[in-house]
């Protein structure tokens, strides 16, 4: 991806007379370094190189914001509406049209031929994997999420490098996760309202500095580094590492840091330059993921538009985007889960490994159990039983219902998979947090409960997502350790519930109903 400059093949031609004298072997080593791309290293926001890197970014984004011509892929609308354009996320006829409107604004006076218009095109409203086409219901896909971003955040940037002309300009990772609780407060450049990265529609305790998680102190989580597989389609929903991450932390760090005109929502969230930060760490993750030895699935012939730093077009396959060392960057650390023992080789998966993983993808899923009907949440603590999937609606009475006799988790794992999820409002920053068979009547749960599964978010959910176009959205949680844990101490009910407890403020207007809920033996 990157290229030679005049300045260092000059340098290569004055040191060629050097080279003549070297001995052979050391002469084609020197080959090899010079024909190996640069490998730029992207820091953590709070060393001391990040905070310089942030220094130069600010610089950067006032750029884009006050210099670049309207309509340059290297401006910052443009950047931020490849993402999505601010307006409906849903329906698709509204989305598609609320895009042509921009785009006519944006090159008035353009003819249909400009590069820039074409571009825009090809490229705005482009986020995978929250969207929905129904005319092309294959183009939003959850499996692309990981690669995407990755592409998204690379190409931006190499715009950046352009901007400050300083090709040596790496994105800082803001590493909310560190396990140092300072870490989950925003990096202080974002909070100074003289500086460009600074944003007022966040939520008013993520700009005074407190912890984004404030209103629920462990609802962020690495949970997605239980799995082993990269992604399992099953109805309504999908379970390995890739989804589970979506959602948490990616989404839940988008609600906790930004109302509904800012990170909260999809097609405004670009628009703070936090974003960049953020989606540079769950890119890390999923490196960091990949680095214990697990594979990416076989990636299909799937192509993503982009712009360049140059602000030309690019079409980037799927594929490359597999592992950091094809696009010659790395980072400065990598997340290893505690009990883990640090990865000596990061090269990237042997092949046998991807066969692995596209065996997974195929591997048969069992509905254990379902909660028969919609459920709708509010203000209060929810509880809802599981039963068999064969159960009738409404049994006679609780004795009635056959028990599940789940078998203890060996080779596979046991998911709780919550779809159709909708909203009649805003929620805000408010989630809930889900526990499996928690005793009824238990006194105000926290994270640290053996019960606790994670917590649910509504990032990339909208009142006006009507879910006959498809897209519907879900969230997927690994429930094994808490089945595993309440076998082992003979506490697992024969009919095992699941309970919602909210967190925050908004739950009684948004109205949040889970229309599925299902528990998955993958």
């Amino acid at each position: 991806m990157d290229s030679f400059t005049r300045r260092s093949l000059l340098a290569a031609g004055s040191s060629a007379g050097l080279a003549l004298c070297l001995p052979h072997w050391l002469r084609e080593a020197a080959a090899q370094q010079m024909a190996s791309p640069l490998v730029h290293t992207r820091y953590s926001a709070t060393s001391n190189q990040g905070k310089a890197m942030l220094a130069k970014y600010a610089t950067a984004v006032d750029r884009m914001m006050t210099q670049a011509p309207k309509g340059d892929p290297r401006s910052w609308d443009f950047q931020w509406y490849t993402h999505w354009i601010p307006g409906p996320q849903f329906p698709w006829s509204q989305v598609a049209a609320k895009k042509t409107s921009t785009i006519q604004q944006f090159y008035q006076g353009k003819p249909p031929n400009d590069p820039h218009r074409k571009l825009a095109e090809a490229m705005w409203d482009d986020c995978q994997a929250h969207g929905s086409n129904p005319s092309d219901p294959s183009f939003f896909e959850e499996m692309f999420f990981l690669p995407w971003h990755r592409y998204f955040v690379y190409y931006f940037e190499q715009i950046i490098r352009a901007v400050l002309n300083d090709p040596n300009f790496t994105l800082p990772y803001w590493d909310y996760l560190s396990g140092n609780v300072s870490d989950l407060s925003i990096p202080p450049e974002f909070r100074n309202t003289q500086s460009p990265l600074y944003r007022s529609n966040r939520n008013p305790w993520v700009n005074a500095g407190d912890r984004i998680d404030k209103n629920n102190p462990g609802g962020l989580n690495l949970n997605a580094f239980k799995e082993t597989s990269y992604i399992k389609p099953i109805p309504n929903g999908s379970v390995g590492f890739c989804p589970i991450l979506d959602g948490n932390p990616h989404g839940a760090v988008h609600v906790f840091v930004g109302n509904s005109t800012g990170m909260a929502q999809i097609p405004t969230a670009a628009g703070d330059p936090v974003f960049w930060l953020h989606h540079c760490n769950i890119d890390r993750l999923w490196e960091s993921w990949n680095r214990l030895s697990h594979s990416n699935p076989p990636w299909p012939s799937r192509t993503f538009p982009f712009a360049n730093g140059a602000g030309g077009a690019v079409t980037a396959p799927v594929g490359g985007a597999d592992r950091v060392a094809l696009l010659h960057y790395r980072y400065e650390n990598y997340y290893v889960p505690p009990g883990v023992a640090e990865p000596l080789v990061a090269a990237a998966p042997l092949a046998p490994a991807a066969l692995t993983e596209a065996a997974a993808l195929q591997a048969p899923l069992e509905t254990k159990a379902i909660v028969p009907g919609p459920v709708t949440l509010g203000a209060a603590p929810v509880r809802a039983s599981l039963t068999l999937p064969s159960a009738p609606l409404f049994a006679a009475a609780p004795q009635a219902v056959a028990p599940l006799a789940l078998a203890p988790p060996v080779d596979r794992n046991y998911y709780l998979v919550l779809g159709s999820i909708t909203l009649q409002g805003d929620p805000g920053a408010a989630t809930y947090n889900v526990y499996f068979d928690l005793p009824e009547g238990a006194a105000a749960p926290s994270t640290e409960d053996p019960n606790y599964v994670g917590t649910l978010n509504f990032f990339g959910v909208s009142a006006d997502h009507n879910h006959d176009e498809g897209g519907g959205h879900g969230a997927t949680f690994n429930v094994t350790e808490a089945v595993k844990n309440l076998q082992a101490s003979g506490k697992l009910s024969a009919n095992p519930s699941v309970t919602l407890v909210p967190r925050g403020e908004g739950l009684d207007q948004a109205k949040p109903t889970v229309g599925e809920m299902s528990l998955v033996e993958a």
